[in-house]
């Protein structure tokens, strides 16, 4: 039996990150993947929003601790502390220089996701109309985020950076908070031929409970907790239990995301436009029913037990099957 863990693979926040609520210190969450904040001002400013999350953690009442190691994940139950890890969502503050990737690889950032919707450049994200995939330079950045001991992910890369990826790295990588485009056909959601390759490659997608990502788009209607329960499940009987995870995608602050859901709608339509027409741009309906964060993980592994998944399933989903991949390609 695999010792359990939970680990969200998508948080972020509205603004700076001040720390978690008491909800979210009160359960079960061990770790979770902080999409930095400043992403998009640029090098300085990100380093200084780093900056504030060391010594946000250097506060002992704010129980929370910079992982850089896992080794650092599998001590946090002992020190009774939530673990950071620091996130790229959006690249732009590397600026193209491996020697500044070098610098928040030494500042803690362990993943790095190589585009965000639009194209950059690394490579193509998934709103792109022309698919160019990886460029020369992705390529190299690829290598030397395998170097490094940088987990990639490909959660808003487009098909054929997806595929380039996969053929370049030689470690295993994520989807950190996605679903399956079969069931819910958005830009953001993964082919099956991506999840066979994910598989193939040794890496995990996080399943993401987040409404425009697992909702039954002719129902019109939020997406319920089944909805997210049949997205794992797919997933499972297509790939296997051992490439599941839990990608959140909120905040765990219990701020709500007002500027992220109008730039979405801005200028990022076609993932939201539907859900916005039919379910609504109110934070309360942005995730499934019963799932809005990881602080109620435990209704999903309840659902999940339900569908005769065992325990040790329910682990490797919570979070040991990211803790996995961490080990394989974290130095």
């Amino acid at each position: 039996m695999i010792e359990k863990f939970v680990l969200d693979g998508c948080t972020f926040t509205e603004g700076g990150f001040h720390g978690l609520s008491e909800e979210v210190l009160n359960s079960s969450l061990d770790a979770f993947f902080l999409t930095v904040p400043g992403q998009m001002e640029g090098f300085h400013e990100c380093l200084i929003e780093i900056g504030k999350i060391y010594s946000l953690s250097d506060r002992v009442e704010k129980r929370l601790k910079v992982i850089k190691s896992y080794n650092d994940i599998k001590t946090l139950k002992i020190d009774n502390k939530k673990g950071i890890i620091l996130t790229f969502q959006d690249p732009h503050p590397v600026e193209n220089s491996f020697d500044k990737l070098r610098i928040y690889y030494e500042l803690g950032i362990r993943v790095f996701q190589l585009t965000y919707n639009k194209m950059n450049f690394i490579g193509t994200g998934c709103l792109e109309s022309i698919d160019r995939g990886l460029t020369d330079y992705g390529q190299k950045l690829v290598k030397e985020l395998n170097r490094l001991g940088i987990l990639i992910d490909l959660s808003h890369c487009s098909y054929q950076t997806a595929l380039d990826t996969f053929e370049t790295s030689e470690k295993p990588v994520v989807f950190s908070h996605a679903g399956a485009k079969t069931l819910t056909n958005s830009p953001r959601n993964k082919t099956d031929l991506e999840l066979k390759l994910l598989k193939q490659n040794g890496g995990v997608i996080g399943l993401s409970p987040w409404g425009p990502l697992c909702w039954k788009k002719e129902t019109k209607q939020r997406p319920k907790m089944d909805d997210f329960l049949d997205q794992i499940e797919y997933v499972v009987n297509l790939i296997g239990i051992d490439h599941i995870g839990f990608g959140g995608d909120s905040t765990l602050d219990n701020n709500d995301d007002q500027s992220g859901i109008i730039e979405q709608s801005t200028l990022y339509a076609p993932v939201v436009e539907d859900y916005n027409k039919y379910v609504g741009t109110d934070p309360d309906v942005r995730h499934a029913i019963d799932i809005k964060g990881v602080w109620q993980i435990g209704n999903v592994e309840e659902g999940l037990r339900n569908r005769g998944f065992s325990q040790e399933d329910i682990a490797k989903f919570t979070g040991g099957n990211f803790m996995r991949v961490i080990k394989e390609t974290w130095q």
